[in-house]
């Protein structure tokens, strides 16, 4: 069965998506867990085919609506997992596509990306120089290898005179290549960047350092790339994005320089290993807090420890309620935070309110999801770990996080029968094989955290601190049952339990609609407005949409649509991503909906709604081919021999963007009176 990965940015892209589009990359989405990959590239409704022109072999393209594409890559290599990269509008992901080339680090054993145009273009238009000017000139192209840098980054590099050039090329470069190539120009030596950056990152296995497999490459890519193996996973993670972490290079004022930093003489609290000082960073002013092993010549262990705190941190720098890592020693015995105005403990009072407790619930569960997917556990979750930093909760002190399994560099650090954590806020199985502890053991700690902060009570080891009543009583209960399988298995479960118990049970989206629909046909004014607005709402309400809306006239909702254009053409393109390839709602449906689309597409015409007379036609066109009696649709479209100017032009558009339902309409090819622009598109299909 295939698999479907994707990269951590894609997150963000996908917040920035109308609601219609997103709910159709989750449909699409779920076709990989549900088809085979043969079955996956004869989906029509899928369109899975080559990318034209890509320099790629492997990039694939998938239609998401009538306007937006995903763009893939796809496995060769006998393996059934796809990364999905991209979703931008048809054009724009063909022209990404065509730039882009997928590589596997030859050091680390990750997957890359690059633009592979804009590289080119670079090298052609500054020749390579070997003067003893240029940035990297002193590393020679077998250290530069050693650390992952392949040929083309080479021979871009070469070219490169100054830290301005450098900032400038850095965004086109893989992100494993342009980390080592920026500690290179900070001035570390090649020796301290392959010890710090490419030793950690190397598979666990040392032979699949010389793979080249996309698969092996995505599976050892986990802090840039999720890979999802198990039903239900897609939906829930597109469901609710979470916040994609980025990385964050020490700058120039930012240079692991110990010296750069004024320390208050004695420290604000003792980190059990290290010290915590309010600082001052010098370059810029800025109060600091630096965090420090205590010995002047700290065992491995305590260096080791704090170097999985710092790397822990940088990646996930980019989400909002992670403590980000400043700056840090490269020897890892220090390193520098934000200084924050609050700790929980300080704020105890206001988790009286439930809205603030819950806000501070989900501040937390946004970062434990990402760092759980990527194989991090906390395993000290405590009021004096959660900050409050620029009006934001934080969780600080990844002190004895425990990193993904296999990662781990020293079994012995965590040993069995060895108690690791904060009494009463660790889990049981924390007492017994803390090494092993999963994502249940941070919802155990959530769950006494919240104990905590309606009772005002310190939690006893062992016992679930429970309030005396209320729904804060049965979360509280859930999270901390003693056996780990009893619990939510993902903080994601976990917040689905709390909005359970915290939020009332509201009206079925279908049967408001009904409501709703009845008003409208009783004479309301506002029926009209609030169904649309509960339809764009919930784009992927298929009885809402299919019991409901279109069994609604077009000339009763019509003005509502057009009072709102914007809104009407979200309904309409959700109304055509909501049909699968399998047409599983019935051919009438389908017949209804294209005809539904098509009315509304007429009116838009009338007024010049441009956008939203492509939408309906694009909509529509998906479809026609899918049903049984193509040839009405001679007079679902006969109002085309009205259209002129920018109307038909649109109309031309749409046909030319689904040249597979162009036969049915080989009828008006000749027809003088259709447009001159709708009847080429016709004909050169």
């Amino acid at each position: 069965m295939p698999q479907l990965a994707f990269v951590h940015t894609f997150w963000t892209d996908y917040e920035q998506l109308d609601k219609p589009v997103r709910a159709a990359v989750r449909k699409a989405m779920a076709k990989f867990q549900s088809l085979t990959v043969a079955e996956l590239y004869a989906d029509k409704g899928l369109g899975l085919s080559v990318a034209r022109t890509a320099r790629d072999p492997r990039m694939r393209t998938m239609r998401i609506t009538a306007f937006w594409r995903g763009v893939l890559l796809a496995p060769d290599d006998g393996s059934e997992t796809f990364l999905l990269l991209k979703v931008l509008p048809h054009d724009e992901a063909l022209q990404w596509a065509a730039t882009r080339l997928a590589s596997v680090n030859s050091a680390m054993g990750k997957l890359e990306l690059r633009n592979v145009a804009a590289m080119e273009q670079l090298v052609t238009s500054r020749p390579a120089s070997h003067a003893p000017t240029t940035l990297f000139a002193r590393f020679s192209a077998t250290e530069l290898a050693k650390l992952g840098i392949d040929g083309q980054t080479l021979e871009a590099i070469r070219t490169i005179a100054d830290r301005a050039q450098f900032d400038a090329f850095q965004p086109l470069l893989p992100e494993d290549q342009s980390e080592v190539l920026q500690y290179l120009a900070e001035g570390f030596d090649p020796a301290e960047v392959f010890q710090n950056v490419v030793a950690p990152r190397q598979p666990a296995d040392a032979n699949s350092k010389a793979s080249t497999s996309i698969a092996d490459a995505i599976a050892h890519t986990s802090d840039r790339i999720t890979l999802f193996s198990e039903a239900g996973e897609l939906e829930e993670l597109a469901g609710k994005p979470l916040v994609a972490p980025t990385r964050e290079l020490v700058g120039p004022s930012r240079r692991g320089e110990r010296q750069d930093y004024r320390c208050e003489r004695l420290p604000l609290a003792d980190g059990g290993q290290a010290d915590v000082f309010k600082a001052v960073h010098k370059p810029s002013g800025e109060v600091v807090i630096l965090k420090k092993l205590k010995d002047k010549y700290p065992p491995r262990r305590q260096v080791a420890r704090m170097r999985r705190e710092i790397e822990c941190g940088r990646s996930l720098v980019g989400n909002p309620h992670a403590m980000p890592v400043l700056d840090f020693d490269p020897k890892h015995t220090w390193f520098v935070m934000p200084y924050a105005e609050a700790t929980a403990e300080s704020c105890l009072k206001e988790f009286s309110d439930d809205a603030a407790l819950r806000e501070l619930l989900e501040s937390l569960c946004s970062v434990l999801a990402v760092a759980h997917r990527i194989g991090w556990i906390h395993r000290d979750i405590k009021p004096a770990n959660v900050l409050r930093l620029n009006g934001r909760w934080v969780l600080a002190d990844w002190g004895i996080v425990r990193r993904p399994l296999g990662q781990t560099t020293d079994p012995q650090r965590t040993r069995v029968g060895v108690f690791l954590g904060s009494e009463g806020f660790a889990a049981p199985e924390h007492y017994s094989d803390a090494h092993h502890v999963g994502p249940a053991a941070d919802i155990y700690s959530l769950g006494q955290l919240i104990g905590w902060a309606v009772t005002g009570e310190t939690p006893l080891v062992n016992v679930p601190l429970l309030p005396k009543s209320g729904p804060w009583r049965a979360i509280v209960r859930e999270a901390t049952q003693r056996d780990p399988e009893r619990r939510p298995a993902t903080v994601s479960a976990f917040l689905d339990f709390v909005a359970h118990e915290l939020d009332g049970p509201t009206e079925p989206v279908a049967l408001r609609g009904e409501h709703l629909q009845e008003e409208l046909f009783a004479g309301s004014t506002e029926a009209g407005a609030d169904l649309l607005t509960l339809a764009a709402t919930h784009p992927d309400d298929t009885a809402l949409y299919f019991d409901v809306l279109i069994k609604i006239p077009v000339a009763s909702i019509m003005t509502d649509l057009l009072a709102d254009a914007a809104r009407a053409v979200e309904v309409v393109s959700a109304m055509a991503t909501l049909f699968g390839s399998d047409v599983s709602h019935g051919f009438e449906q389908l017949d209804a909906t294209v005809r539904w689309l098509a009315g509304i597409a007429e009116e838009a015409a009338r007024v010049r709604e441009l956008d939203l007379l492509e939408a309906c036609c694009g909509g529509a066109f998906e479809w026609i081919p899918l049903l049984d009696d193509q040839s009405g649709q001679a007079e679902v479209f006969s109002w085309w021999t009205t259209l002129s100017a920018d109307a038909a032009s649109s109309v031309a558009a749409m046909l030319r963007q689904h040249p597979e339902c162009v036969t049915y309409f080989g009828h008006l090819a000749h027809d003088i009176r259709v447009d001159h622009r709708i009847r080429a598109a016709i004909a050169q299909q």
